[in-house]
């Protein structure tokens, strides 16, 4: 008897939704340019290491919790720890006194952590007064460490020991190799099923590409009160790296799909000191093509020659915000809360398989809140008493709830110029 299969999750699962958190820094976040004038835009953001994640309870806690696994009988009989330890575990059941023949081959940890960071770099023209296009492009970087532990006391051997004579040779066989599960016999497990890097991963290289267009125009619901509202569709292609299915330790840095959104921001500016704004985006992702390995049941360690061509229908994406401003002259700080949802993906393909496993727990959310602090010299560039126009900003984002979805706490500067 051998081992086949552990059911050892693929760590990228936690980082299916990464990118939500990523691209939004890409979309022109100034209002509109004046017809001819040309705007560059730089930011660099930096996520706190990840090492814990939201679970589907709201619950925060360690990334390789749920890839902790207790090899006692009772998982063993689930068939979690691969076909022949479930056969080996019930023909104990049959031989000897059932209750010293239950098998315990200790428990199978990970430590898992993440460094991440993204550099954006965009262009807007004023196309006209009313129309401004933009583009923006993120350079992602991403180190994934994983360490795997083994610990707890086996007791195949003692069992062994304590059948003697009564082991025919396949129990005794059997009884011999579960002895002998360790941290090496799980890693050539999984490396001999074609899978890449377990221990370290990292990648560098450019994101999801994004364009769109932005307009604007204003309502006066209250006199004296304008509301402005900014309305802008845009689009994502996939250009950066996505889920690849042969390595067990990637991120998704790029979404492996189309993404077509809009989003509308109305802003109301109370008194010259104090602003009140609200904003909603809504993304419809297009369906592709990707490689995947797809399960025969509920194993996670997928063979190698179960990787095939599906179609992958994504969920679509929605975002709440409210924000609050307050400021004046160049300064301004802005509190912001949001929302962001990502909806169920889907997967269906030629063979027979567990389809329902590749998009378990893709439905996320993650409940933020931001502070922000900018300096804006543009109006006393105009009005001759400052040198150059520039608008400079520093944003602290912190998790406050999450479901399916990693803690993503980031810091993040921008830096705004303009051409003419």
């Amino acid at each position: 008897m051998g081992l086949v299969r552990l059911n050892l999750s693929k760590v990228a699962c936690f980082w299916v939704a990464i990118l939500l958190a990523i691209l939004p820094s890409v979309a022109w976040s100034q209002g509109l340019l004046p017809e001819g004038i040309i705007a560059w835009q730089g930011g660099y953001r930096s996520y706190k290491s990840q090492e814990n994640a939201f679970d589907s309870n709201f619950q925060l806690r360690p990334i390789g919790a749920d890839y902790t696994m207790q090899f006692d009988n009772d998982m063993l009989l689930n068939g979690k720890g691969g076909k022949d330890l479930q056969r080996l575990a019930t023909v104990l059941q049959s031989v000897g006194d059932p209750s010293e023949t239950r098998l315990d081959l200790g428990v199978l940890k990970q430590h898992v952590s993440a460094d991440i960071s993204a550099t954006v770099f965009g262009l807007a023209y004023g196309a006209s007064k009313d129309l401004t296009l933009f583009i923006g492009a993120p350079w992602t970087t991403a180190v994934v460490r994983n360490k795997i532990e083994f610990t707890g006391n086996n007791n195949a051997q003692a069992i062994l020991d304590s059948l003697g004579n009564i082991a025919f040779d396949e129990l005794r066989k059997g009884l011999e190799q579960a002895s002998r599960l360790d941290v090496a016999t799980i890693r050539n497990s999984i490396e001999s099923e074609g899978y890449g890097p377990i221990d370290h991963w990292q990648y560098s290289g450019l994101g999801d590409l994004q364009l769109g267009v932005k307009t604007a125009f204003n309502i006066e619901l209250i006199e004296n009160m304008p509301v402005v509202f900014e309305y802008s569709p845009s689009m994502s292609l996939p250009t950066g790296h996505a889920d690849n299915p042969d390595l067990i330790n990637d991120i998704g840095l790029g979404k492996g799909y189309i993404s077509v959104a809009q989003s509308l921001v109305e802003r109301m500016q109370i008194t010259t000191y104090f602003a009140i704004g609200m904003d909603q985006m809504y993304a419809y992702n297009l369906d592709a093509r990707v490689k995947r390995r797809v399960p025969e049941s509920n194993e996670s360690v997928v063979a190698a020659d179960r990787k095939t061509s599906v179609l992958y229908n994504p969920g679509d994406d929605y975002e709440l915000g409210t924000s609050l401003e307050l400021g004046t002259g160049m300064f301004k700080g802005t509190l912001r809360f949001s929302d962001h949802r990502h909806f169920a993906d889907q997967y269906t393909g030629s063979i027979e398989g567990n389809y329902d496993k590749l998009s378990f727990n893709s439905n996320t959310e993650l409940i933020t809140h931001e502070i922000g602090f900018s300096m804006n010299t543009v109006d006393a560039f105009q009005r001759k008493e400052f040198a150059i126009p520039f608008i400079a900003r520093l944003t602290a984002s912190l998790p406050a709830a999450g479901l399916n979805s990693p803690s993503f706490e980031y810091y993040e500067f921008s830096f705004t110029s303009f051409l003419r």
